[in-house]
């Protein structure tokens, strides 16, 4: 992670009490997330790629599945222990850079909501390597980003944008996207723009 995201997030966890306290918290599971666990037979293991205070960790968890949650943020990983702590949930929640990080096994569904799209955060390039170094054939990968409208839709500071069509080219052939559910969202900060394309897709490995 690029040093000025990091005094951005340190920022952030700073200020927050509570996960509802971080910008970015939406009860809620993506609908990608909830189908692909919905069409697969048995639970098995989930990865959760920033993870932050572990929200959709703790949801895949109380699924059944077994949850590794990772987060460069050492405050993301203390506030989801903290919210584990007690319970019988399977969540093994690990302070790490998702660029060097690596399992002794692989996962039925790998879950990033946010992380790919951090600037400084991790290369395209790299992230491919990693991603397939987790994926199990048939595995489920949800990612949420930001999506890029045109060629006039860039902005010099906030999460990067990037056309659906050049994540599908380049996670292609290993990984067919399923489905892509965009959506232009309103009221958006005015440092990216009061609106923004978030890209919502579901991946597939072949």
């Amino acid at each position: 992670m690029s040093g000025q995201s990091k005094k951005v997030f340190q920022r952030l966890y700073k200020s927050a009490k509570k996960p509802e306290d971080l910008p970015w918290h939406e009860a809620d599971p993506p609908a990608q997330l909830i189908q692909a666990l919905n069409q697969r037979t048995t639970p098995g293991r989930a990865l959760d790629i920033g993870c932050g205070a572990g929200t959709y960790s703790i949801y895949m968890a109380e699924r059944g599945y077994q949850v590794t949650a990772i987060d460069f943020m050492p405050q993301a990983i203390t506030m989801l222990q903290a919210r584990i702590a007690g319970n019988s949930l399977a969540i093994e929640a690990i302070q790490a850079d998702v660029g060097k990080w690596s399992s002794d096994h692989t996962f039925d569904v790998v879950l990033d909501i946010g992380c790919l799209h951090t600037p400084g955060t991790i290369d395209l390039n790299t992230y491919k390597v990693q991603l397939l170094n987790w994926l199990a054939p048939g595995g489920d990968f949800i990612l949420i980003h930001f999506g890029r409208r045109d060629w006039w839709d860039w902005w010099p500071i906030g999460p990067s944008r990037v056309y659906a069509n050049t994540l599908r080219q380049h996670f292609a052939p290993e990984l067919e996207l399923v489905e892509d559910k965009s959506e232009l969202r309103q009221g958006m900060p005015l440092f990216i723009g009061r609106s923004a394309l978030i890209g919502q897709y579901r991946f597939r490995r072949i």
